[in-house]
């Protein structure tokens, strides 16, 4: 599924910056209860729909979050909507220091940073740096960007941003084994960066899904970006490979609540409800799954989905339910 589900992953950058604003919260707040979200998602409308004060605007954004976390279709909905992310309007593009372009560097700088309502980023914070200058290159490069901020249902609001820059002498050219040691490079000398998860992750699931690496890679990136529907998803699957279907469970709702639109994450949500017993929810899910299969994707691929359906039917009607590991 790796290969497949890699090619329909688009950036969930805004989407995850709403999610990480929750988590910077230094009292975080009370989950909501499925009973109390409708009421604090008709709330969080009304409020978006007048013009409401900075400090209203950022309630709005963690209630939104809060009521989209219990499970409220409606919210999920709007927070994938109603948040438009940053574009980029100007500013200069770091370029190759002396000594980068001397030495021929290949190297990644990956800067944390504020974009406000201005459109400006700011309290820049290094998650990765690249020696020959080029942390400070890309740092003064930063400081002349200029967007338009994200929205949420049309308001600007600042949002935690990550800016990744893979920096390449034009003459180099990695072939797939070496770029496969560079991102275990990147991951060694920065553990705590996402970002360098992802890039490895995302290289594996291409070229070796059944590398070792794989599960570490997704574990760490989970754990530092527990709200990013692709690792979540991915994760997922391994779980249900290995039959552990319970600790499955919550990850595959956190991709079906940010990209329900994707059949992988649709044939995820799918397994796991057939293993934790939930008939009805399995196959309507695996159904839904087979419907948004891209046209142009390998019939292996769709005929799979369908066997999946058919095991899903029959299971169901079958006197008894399908029976839950006991790991699971």
């Amino acid at each position: 599924m790796a290969r497949y589900l890699d090619q329909m992953n688009g950036s969930m950058e805004p989407l995850n910056a709403l999610w990480r604003l929750e988590a910077e919260q230094a009292t975080p707040r009370q989950e909501l209860s499925a009973e109390e979200a409708p009421a604090v998602f008709q709330e969080v409308v009304q409020v978006l729909s007048g013009t409401p004060s900075a400090e209203q605007l950022r309630k709005a954004q963690l209630d939104l979050v809060a009521a989209c976390r219990a499970e409220l279709p409606e919210a999920c909905t709007y927070m994938r909507e109603q948040l438009k992310r940053p574009k980029r309007l100007s500013g200069a593009t770091p370029s190759l220091t002396r000594s980068a372009f001397e030495k021929k560097a290949v190297a990644a700088v990956v800067i944390g940073a504020r974009l406000g309502t201005n459109g400006r980023p700011r309290d820049f914070t290094v998650v990765e740096s690249a020696p020959f200058g080029m942390t400070e290159e890309v740092i003064k490069a930063l400081s002349t960007f200029i967007y338009e901020p994200a929205k949420l249902a049309g308001h600007p609001i600042e949002i935690p941003y990550t800016f990744t820059f893979r920096i390449f002498h034009p003459e180099v050219s990695l072939s797939k084994e070496q770029e496969l040691q560079w991102a275990r490079t990147r991951v060694s000398q920065f553990p705590a960066s996402s970002a360098a998860w992802d890039n490895l992750a995302r290289i594996l699931a291409r070229d070796a899904p059944e590398d070792p690496w794989y599960g570490k890679a997704l574990d760490s990136l989970n754990r530092l970006s527990p709200q990013y529907w692709w690792s979540a998803t991915e994760l997922a699957w391994l779980r249900a490979e290995e039959g552990r279907y319970a600790e499955a469970e919550p990850l595959a709702k956190v991709g079906r609540r940010s990209a329900p639109e994707n059949p992988y994450v649709l044939e995820t949500a799918a397994r796991v409800a057939f293993h934790r017993g939930r008939c009805r929810e399995a196959i309507e899910e695996q159904q839904l799954a087979v419907t948004k299969l891209p046209e142009a994707w390998p019939e292996e691929e769709r005929a799979r989905f369908k066997q999946a359906l058919e095991v899903y039917q029959r299971g169901c009607s079958s006197a008894s339910a399908p029976a839950v590991p006991s790991n699971g």
